[in-house]
């Protein structure tokens, strides 16, 4: 699953602060003469640079909940609009999580529990495409259930309530037919409504 275009509404405001960094300490290096020293550079020092500034910058990195994959770190400290796709991407970790808790209180609700824990995490492969994984722990009245179970005691009271209104129907339609009585005065049928 790719996710990759979900934060291009920050793409004109936003940017990517890192490139702009990188661009200006590329100059700066430029005008030294330390030739020799770039030719040796692997790149695992800007990748390793790169993965720094990210996660002094976003929350999800810095506390795991969000893992990159080594080669597309590596191509994103190169390339700086991989790098903008990938800090988009980032930028709306804390957005997506709001919304998935919102949604699994929501669910929740509507089984009669409440949610005691939510977690979320990002897996970000080597071609950039987002894996997301969600845990969430709901509980009822009479402790920590599974969903299945909760949603399993939601239906067998609904279906209760189903066959009350079902009972209470069916007195309502007994008493409102009319019964015949054969009076012994007159030998007629009198019909009586309820």
């Amino acid at each position: 699953m790719s996710i990759s275009g979900i934060g291009s509404n920050y793409s004109n405001v936003y940017g990517s602060t890192y490139t702009a960094q990188k661009n200006e300490t590329v100059k700066k290096t430029e005008t030294k003469e330390a030739a020799p020293a770039q030719a040796k550079n692997t790149g695992t020092d800007s990748v390793s640079d790169y993965y720094s500034y990210l996660q002094k910058n976003y929350d999800c990195v810095k506390n795991g909940s969000v893992a990159t994959s080594g080669s597309y770190l590596k191509e994103c400290a190169r390339n700086p609009e991989k790098a903008k796709e990938l800090e988009e991407n980032l930028s709306f970790f804390k957005e997506g999580y709001e919304s998935g808790l919102k949604s699994a209180q929501a669910n929740a609700r509507a089984i009669g529990a409440r949610v005691v824990d939510h977690t979320e995490s990002w897996s970000i492969d080597s071609t950039g495409n987002i894996t997301m994984m969600a845990s969430t722990t709901v509980t009822s009245d009479s402790g920590v259930k599974g969903w299945k179970e909760l949603a399993e005691e939601r239906e067998e009271k609904l279906k209760e309530q189903k066959e009350q209104e079902e009972e209470r129907l069916e007195k309502i339609q007994i008493s409102a037919q009319p019964v015949t009585v054969i009076s012994d005065a007159y030998h007629k049928p009198v019909d009586i409504k309820a």
